[in-house]
């Protein structure tokens, strides 16, 4: 895949969680009533061209590269995550205050906890990719692949272990660059 979309990609999918909004009213000024179906298509479609480009992104470097993806796209989501969660609070307190609000909480729960999970997981692919990828090069140990994984399926985890894995696969590079045996496809500097 060319490097102008294995970068555009992960642009393009933080764009369409954050903008858009705007982007619909610029382009489809009538679809104010529908702006939820064609914000969800967005993402949807953004987020399946992510998972696709971490799939086929087999070059060099790529368990580095995947994992700065990982960690960037994880860290970028904070605020959309507290965003959520601030609308999971504000329904909580009309709830208190419009006892009827109480029929519809459960809904309101349903969709933002599923809304916060793909958005989970279409991210996590660049850190499932990374992990594999670094695993078969003998850059992380099986165990470690294993606690990664499974951290990257859970919330406030998945940030940390993009983290983990980032500092794990860079000092592994740069440990055996250094040595001077790199393992397959694994270059010494650069993203």
């Amino acid at each position: 895949m060319p490097k102008g979309v294995r970068i555009a990609l992960p642009l393009l999918f933080i764009a369409a969680v954050y903008g858009s909004d705007v982007l619909v009213e610029t382009v489809w000024p009538d679809a104010r009533g529908s702006i939820l179906g064609v914000w969800i298509g967005a993402v949807l479609v953004a987020g399946v061209a992510n998972v696709v480009n971490a799939c086929l992104d087999h070059g060099e470097g790529s368990p580095r590269r995947l994992a700065f993806w990982d960690m960037l796209l994880k860290l970028c989501m904070i605020p959309f995550y507290l965003l959520v969660f601030t609308g999971g609070l504000a329904g909580s307190i009309a709830m208190a205050v419009v006892p009827g609000f109480i029929l519809m909480m459960p809904l309101w729960v349903a969709l933002l906890a599923a809304i916060d999970y793909v958005l989970l997981l279409l991210t996590s692919s660049y850190g499932f990719a990374s992990v594999v990828r670094a695993r078969r090069r003998g850059l992380i140990t099986g165990a470690a692949a294993t606690v990664l994984l499974v951290l990257h399926l859970l919330f406030v985890t998945d940030v940390v272990a993009a983290i983990i894995l980032h500092s794990k696969v860079c000092k592994a590079g740069y440990a055996l660059a250094f040595r001077g045996d790199r393992p397959d496809g694994m270059s010494p500097v650069g993203i």
